[in-house]
């Protein structure tokens, strides 16, 4: 009993400053989504969203390689849309590498990492507390929920929200450690037509709740030039698939030197609402334009 009271009081401390992770798996359904890697986690700010369109924005963003777009992104998706809502809202952040696999045989989905990380192992992510989550999913020892002071918080709504030092010094390094690491990635992972399939398949789930946009998120020049070595003609797929599904893709690569990182990928918070706004923009031009086909129809 002791021991049962001692687990369930410090599974009571898991907040958003313990686990970059964890508050996704204890909401509830949502109707409306942001979905990709760590770039729209922290780059796309569901409160710009909300305010200006009247949804409710869920950040259901996670990693690269914990969620390329795959049978376990999918499944997990699935898991979270609300199905009785026919009216959302759903921004997919796409890149190379969420289309990319490491190993052998890049279209083997038998090969796909993912499915022994945690997001393959919940199967349930709507539960507070996540118990499933908490045993299978979170990695760290368990006491330092009750004392970790980390940088970052995970938001209700789920936006990684990071608050990090930032002086040129310490950019540059981070830049060049980032670099170097993606770099060494070249070696591994190489385009997969089955992950581009998956996306598709998302996408086409999703439509059937509500209106999906596509967004590349901008990364620094240097981190372009290593992605254009993953796949040459990313965006070329991209655009081709979003008229093949009927999407609007948004690609703010160009804008590159307009907004800052701590990484050389990830964008800074100030950034991450100014990419939102930005984002939320083309979206509203976007649905100005169809209001008006509708009404000339």
């Amino acid at each position: 009993m002791v021991i049962t009271i001692s687990i369930a009081f410090v599974f009571s401390r898991a907040n958003g400053h313990f686990d970059p992770f964890y508050k996704r798996f204890t909401s509830t359904k949502q109707s409306s989504l942001i979905l990709g890697s760590s770039r729209s986690a922290q780059g796309l700010v569901p409160s710009v969203f909300n305010n200006r369109f009247h949804k409710k924005l869920y950040n259901y963003s996670f990693t690269y390689n914990t969620c390329p777009f795959g049978p376990t992104y999918l499944k997990s998706i699935k898991s979270k849309v609300n199905e009785q809502s026919k009216n959302g809202m759903f921004i997919i952040s796409v890149d190379p590498w969420t289309i990319s696999s490491s190993g052998l045989n890049p279209n083997d989905s038998l090969q796909f990492d993912e499915s022994e990380m945690f997001l393959g192992k919940v199967t349930y992510v709507n539960s507070n507390p996540n118990l499933l989550y908490l045993i299978k999913g979170y990695s760290d020892m368990y006491v330092k929920m009750l004392f970790t002071k980390s940088p970052y918080f995970l938001h209700d709504d789920g936006w990684l929200e990071v608050n990090i030092d930032i002086n040129a010094q310490q950019l540059e390094k981070d830049l060049n450690e980032t670099i170097k690491n993606y770099t060494k990635k070249l070696v591994t992972y190489n385009y997969s037509k089955v992950r581009l399939d998956y996306l598709k398949k998302t996408i086409l789930y999703l439509k059937k709740y509500g209106t999906v946009y596509l967004v590349r998120l901008p990364i620094d020049s240097n981190m372009e030039a290593i992605e254009k070595q993953l796949i040459p003609d990313f965006d070329a797929k991209i655009l081709k698939l979003s008229k093949a599904t009927s999407v609007n893709y948004i690609n703010l690569l160009k804008d590159n030197t307009t907004y800052n990182f701590s990484d050389g990928h990830h964008l800074t918070k100030p950034s991450a609402f100014l990419v939102s706004e930005k984002v939320a923009n083309f979206i509203e031009n976007i649905e100005v334009v169809n209001q008006q086909k509708n009404e000339i129809q």
